[in-house]
């Protein structure tokens, strides 16, 4: 088997565990999850084999991103120490609070003082976190080290959009119909919008927002940026922009936004069409140039998209909540204020990744009601459970990654790499926004979409191209 072969036998794989990723409820589910993490994990494996034999390479991209896949290599160490049973005295010195809770649950049950404890309030759950987030390590790893040429770029962007599009038609005609079914079952919650496969409609909007992004990308790679000479040539790029090659992809976005629109997901659209609009003014002051095709790229995306198509499928509804939305009428409750008290008790250590369901309840104040296993605040949630070096350490690949992105939609000349810029930038701020309100980063399948934005920005920066245009 020739190297090109096996790698590509390689990169199929990966695109077929990007496309699955979304279908079961977003690999929640701890079956899903478990394919999830054994898909990836089998795959690494091979890599390492074929690297091993001689047949595979590493890519100038892994070589740059390797600052990022050491960082979240050691997040996810970190949560497997919070995992294990360490002697009680050393558990007291780096998390009183933890040691505290413990031994007092040992004491309600008039058990003897245990000599070992957990940093974690839920040893199991951050056992199933280390090994997602080092899954998500990983795979940040493969995507760098299988689109190794400009074609597999494409193409994974591809995969991103048709599986963005299949959420949107899915969860469009699930709602239209009045079938309310999800891919693997019937749905139970959120009848009368769209969801896709995901049983919260905030998360299938997540999915959108990043898919859309990717989209917009692929968009304007294909554009041509040369300036027409006259009103002749300006109409035919017009058209080549619109009516061309780019209908397929064109409309693969006008369904996206459609189905983001009837999801009716507030922070959803919000997120999405903010960070259209502050990545397309930073995307004009990197080019330092404002070309017809990216006037008419974004006039068409507002104009038809937002005012003409979406008004049929319910934007004025999603106007309408906006407008409506007062914290005192809200129906969820909030526990931003115990969560954010909760934080300086698990500063150093954290409750535990996957605790928050545990940890939350120690902080009851009797000012809501219910049951919480997640925050709905991914700025609050990552630092309580991972603790506040973990979680600036993930915040530092972030920055790092987007700055890549900022710095391929600069210095690169081939359309193709700024376009996949513009994507992982977009992509990443707009979940950014989102998850000051939701939880879209503890749903595995969005939280690898996410860690798949972050290496388009290594590959949109490193990847070498090659032809006439080089970048």
């Amino acid at each position: 088997m020739s190297d090109s072969r096996f790698s590509r036998i390689l990169f199929y794989c990966l695109l077929l565990i990007i496309a699955w990723l979304p279908l079961p409820y977003g690999s929640k589910p701890e079956w899903a999850m478990g394919i999830l993490q054994v898909s990836i994990f089998m795959l690494s494996a091979v890599w390492l084999v074929g690297y091993g034999v001689g047949q595979l390479s590493v890519t100038t991209a892994f070589r740059k991103g390797i600052p990022v896949v050491v960082g979240l290599v050691l997040v996810a160490f970190w949560v497997w120490i919070q995992s294990l049973p360490l002697p009680a005295h050393i558990v007291q010195q780096l998390s009183p609070e933890a040691w505290a809770i413990q031994l007092e649950a040992a004491h309600a049950l008039s058990l003897a003082v245990p000599e070992y404890l957990y940093l974690s309030l839920d040893p199991f759950a951050s056992q199933v976190h280390a090994l997602l987030s080092l899954a998500y390590a990983l795979l940040f790893a493969l995507v760098l080290l299988l689109v190794n040429n400009p074609k597999r770029l494409r193409v994974i962007a591809w995969v991103f959009v048709i599986a963005g599009a299949f959420q949107a038609l899915f969860g469009s005609l699930s709602t239209l119909s009045g079938a309310e079914v999800l891919l693997f079952g019937p749905k139970e919650t959120g009848q009368g919008v769209a969801s896709g496969t995901f049983i919260n409609r905030n998360n299938f909007s997540g999915c959108l927002e990043m898919t859309l992004a990717v989209g917009m990308g692929l968009l304007l790679g294909q554009l041509n940026e040369r300036r027409a000479h006259d009103w002749q040539e300006f109409w035919r790029q017009t058209l080549q922009t619109l009516l061309s090659s780019k209908v397929i992809l064109r409309t693969a976005i006008a369904i996206m936004v459609v189905g983001l629109v009837m999801g009716r997901s507030r922070m959803g659209n919000t997120a999405f069409f903010s960070s259209l609009m502050i990545t397309g003014v930073l995307y004009v002051i990197c080019r330092k140039k404002l070309s017809r095709g990216v006037i008419i790229l974004f006039v068409s995306l507002f104009v038809i998209d937002t005012i003409i198509v979406s008004q049929w499928f319910g934007l004025e509804e999603v106007v309408e909540r906006l407008e409506r939305t007062n914290v005192e009428m809200e129906a969820r409750s909030d526990v931003n204020p115990q969560t954010l008290g909760a934080i300086p008790d698990f500063s150093l250590t954290g409750s535990g990744a996957g605790s928050f369901y545990t940890t939350l309840p120690q902080y009851h104040d009797g000012t809501w009601r219910g049951f919480f296993d997640l925050a709905h605040n991914d700025f609050l949630q990552f630092p309580l459970e991972f603790g506040l070096p973990a979680a600036a350490l993930l915040a530092l690949m972030v920055l790092l990654s987007i700055w890549q992105a900022v710095q391929a939609m600069r210095l690169r000349r081939n359309l193709l790499m700024v376009g996949m810029g513009f994507s992982s930038f977009m992509g990443v701020l707009a979940i950014m926004i989102h998850s000051s309100v939701d939880f879209n980063l503890q749903i595995p399948s969005n939280a690898a979409y996410f860690i798949c934005m972050m290496a388009l920005a290594w590959l949109a920066r490193y990847l070498p191209t090659v032809g006439r245009v080089r970048g």
